[in-house]
């Protein structure tokens, strides 16, 4: 496909739809969208991998890399509802109607020109009351370790703009069927943070700074990734006034807005609490987090990208048969390529901890620490990946308030599970209570998905990855004390490659792939 645009010419002539069957969804076009999505985010998650090395060797579960995260919080969050977790979600079910009316590039640039006015009010007033806000996120840092953050919080703020404009360049390419390149731009910041740490940390003073400017350079790589494959669509009349399906798209928003009061209030309790443990503790739930987010980056995100433009494409068509059968395949996608992942890191955890962080400053205590934290998290992996995917689905239908409302009920779990736990178990009480909350929030959005749309459970087809997984599982436990002795780079080098083929022959076995490409 060439450029990812409308004709301003010709309004009415857009890129044709992927190709429905008369169940609605095509399985083998749905699950190759997942593979296109997912082969840019392997590339993007290998580069991310690099980044946390990287940081793991100059700054390891330090005070400093503290304060770094503790400062790029609200960027972070604010990236969530301007970049792909609120903006993208809300704006493609609108353009994907606007496009069926010819109307797609006129709401395209009028989505950008305002998001342009708006981002650098954002950024100057995040980087203004930096010093107010800081201290109610981590009240247990030390006033040279909270001095830092206000300052690394000022040099970071402006990384809100560049992503939010990737995010939307992102979507309008996703919803033309242009999985890849919108999946590999984050590599593009990984990229940044890795010469940050590596490169500009050993000019900057404090070092720490060298990591936020690396990000920032990070940032503005990815909109210029992303930006010149919309070039047509810019080239066609700016009005100031808006385009009329901008407004549907800001009260869309607003429930996203409320989404992320609810997500990352879990995360400021976290970091609030880890404040008044050891130093470090911050550091130590961020590389457990990061590990825990490469499935659900790699696999369920790139499921629920490609199912949202489905989506919102066979809602807008009226057909609730084809919505069904795409959802169901969702799910089945979801648990074939999420539960695999989640027996093999907790099997094989400790020795990819080592592998990636222990060197330089990360230490065996690190290692420890944050695999205990993996395994608190990892209780909600695939609960984390069906919100994805049901919140995606309610985007669609219209009704974004519903997963906000589950969000909060699983946000009072959570910080009620924090509360008690964190004096029980530490940083592994933090993690389990987001697992677990993980778990309250899916069964909320799925039995109220279920009330709207009954059946989009394949009971038989789950059943069999189950017992896949099982499999798989044993065989890595059977060899796990066989290869151990012989040190970490064995225990992943033997185990990853026997899981996979392991996993292989049993989903061929049990007749898991023709579920998984369409069929019964």
């Amino acid at each position: 496909m060439g450029d990812a645009t409308d004709s301003p010419r010709r309004p009415r002539e857009e890129p044709p739809a992927p190709p429905l069957s008369p169940h609605g969804v095509r399985g083998g076009a749905f699950l190759g969208d997942v593979v296109r999505g997912a082969g840019g985010t392997v590339l993007s998650r290998i580069v991310g991998l690099a980044r946390d090395a990287a940081i793991a060797y100059a700054f390891g579960a330090s005070a400093g890399y503290d304060a770094f995260l503790v400062a790029l919080y609200i960027p972070q969050a604010l990236r969530q509802v301007l970049g792909e977790g609120g903006l993208a979600a809300a704006f493609l079910p609108v353009y994907a109607r606007a496009r069926e009316e010819g109307e797609g590039e006129a709401l395209a640039r009028s989505a950008f020109l305002y998001l342009l006015l708006v981002l650098p009010v954002i950024c100057a007033g995040g980087a203004l009351f930096a010093p107010a806000y800081l201290p109610v996120l981590a009240a247990g840092f030390a006033q040279e370790t909270m001095a830092q953050s206000v300052t690394l919080a000022r040099w970071l703020f402006p990384l809100i703009g560049f992503i939010s404009v990737s995010a939307l360049a992102g979507g309008i390419l996703n919803a033309h069927g242009r999985f890849f390149l919108p999946a590999l731009a984050p590599a593009v910041l990984n990229v940044g943070m890795v010469v940050g740490a590596v490169l500009l940390a050993r000019i900057a003073s404090p070092p720490i700074l060298g990591l936020a400017l690396g990000s920032l350079v990070g940032g503005a790589g990815m909109a210029i990734l992303l930006l010149p494959p919309l070039r047509s669509t810019f080239r066609g009349p700016w009005r100031i006034r808006p385009h009329p399906a901008l407004r549907e798209v800001a009260w869309r928003l607003l429930p996203a807005l409320g989404a992320l009061v609810v997500a990352e209030l879990n995360t400021l309790v976290d970091n609030r609490l880890a404040s008044y443990l050891e130093p470090g503790s911050i550091a130590t739930l961020q590389y457990a987090m990061r590990l825990f987010q490469l499935p659900l980056g790699i696999l369920a995100v790139s499921v629920t990208t490609a199912a949202l433009p489905w989506l919102s494409r066979l809602v807008a068509q009226a057909d609730d048969h084809g919505f069904r059968r795409a959802l169901e395949q969702g799910f089945l996608v979801t648990a074939a390529l999420v539960l695999p992942a989640l027996a093999g890191l907790l099997i094989l955890g400790v020795p990819i901890v080592t592998i990636l962080f222990e060197r330089g400053a990360f230490t065996s205590a690190d290692t420890a620490r944050t695999y205990a934290a993996l395994a608190g998290y990892l209780c909600g992996l695939w609960a984390y990946a069906l919100v994805y995917l049901l919140s995606r689905a309610w985007f669609a239908l219209g009704r974004p308030l519903l997963p906000v409302l589950a969000g909060a009920v699983a946000l009072v779990v959570n910080i009620g599970l924090n509360l008690w736990w964190v004096k029980l178990w530490g940083t592994f009480g933090l993690a389990l209570a987001t697992g677990v909350a993980g778990w309250v929030h899916a069964v909320l959005l799925g039995t109220l998905l279920w009330k709207r749309c009954p059946g989009w459970i394949p009971a038989r087809s789950a059943l069999r990855v189950f017992l896949a997984v099982g499999g798989m599982a044993g065989g890595l436990l059977l060899v796990r004390p066989i290869v151990a002795p012989h040190g970490p780079w064995a225990a992943v080098g033997a185990g990853v490659p026997l899981g996979i083929a392991l996993y292989a022959a049993l989903i061929w076995g049990l007749g898991v792939k023709r579920a998984l490409v369409g069929g019964r």
